[in-house]
């Protein structure tokens, strides 16, 4: 059974009419699971929020102006055994069970601090490894807006350094969970951007992507980047 997992940073939620169309959006795509990051998320509005999408839906709340991850279900023929969040709204972690393989996903919402950050993705570690032992599944999907290029010169516009460095921060993270940066390995010299500068259109990053476990790129695995433009035609109120 195929399954299809989508992300995407939303930039705030708080406007119903954006909120719609977001959501509209992720139905139209047919993603069965879909992660949102930014998503300024609280527990007063869970109520109303989940009745506009439907009971497939999981929060870890931010403020009224920063943070908060969601976890979307649209037609998903799995179930949810767990799932664990922070109390900042950078993280939500969901342990599924789809054909009887379970299968750890995490949604990512990556800190503007760099000490902020590696403390996150440690501590994801030690819950990654926890639950690889509490239920048997190494088989780990990661996911979101990290906030970090992996690499300095594929990953950055401009370049950064006089030769590529990769992010200590993910490779870190990918070595303790036995992890690999999918799209890169498939795409070794491809340059894609998921950031762009609001006041520079030369300054771009790849700051979005997946994180896979050795195990799950056995799969049949296939990637895509979407276009700026489908997404922001998707916010724009109609």
């Amino acid at each position: 059974m195929a399954v299809l997992i989508s992300s995407l940073n939303v930039r705030g939620l708080k406007d119903n009419v954006k909120r719609k169309a977001i959501f509209l959006f992720c139905k139209e795509i047919k993603a069965n699971i879909l992660f949102l990051q930014e998503t300024h998320s609280s527990k007063e509005e869970e109520t109303f929020w989940k009745h506009q999408w439907g009971e497939g839906i999981l929060y870890s709340h931010g403020t009224a102006h920063s943070a908060g991850v969601m976890i979307l279900f649209n037609n998903f023929a799995g179930k949810v055994i767990d799932h664990n969040s922070d109390e900042a709204g950078h993280w939500i972690m969901v342990l599924v069970d789809v054909c009887e393989q379970k299968i750890i996903l995490i949604n990512v919402y990556g800190y503007n601090n760099r000490s902020l950050n590696r403390n996150m993705m440690v501590n994801l570690s030690k819950l990654i490894v926890h639950w690889s032992n509490t239920y048997g599944s190494t088989q780990v999907i990661t996911g979101g807006d990290f906030n970090l290029a992996p690499n300095s010169w594929l990953d950055r516009q401009p370049q950064r350094g006089k030769q590529p460095e990769y992010d200590s921060i993910i490779c870190d993270f990918c070595t303790a969970t036995n992890m690999m940066d999918y799209w890169r390995m498939t795409n070794p010299n491809t340059k894609k951007y998921t950031w762009f500068s609001p006041t520079n259109k030369n300054v771009c990053s790849r700051l979005d992507y997946w994180l896979v476990s050795q195990t799950i790129s056995s799969y049949y695995l296939h990637f895509i980047i979407w276009p700026k433009s489908e997404v922001e035609h998707a916010e724009t109120p109609h």
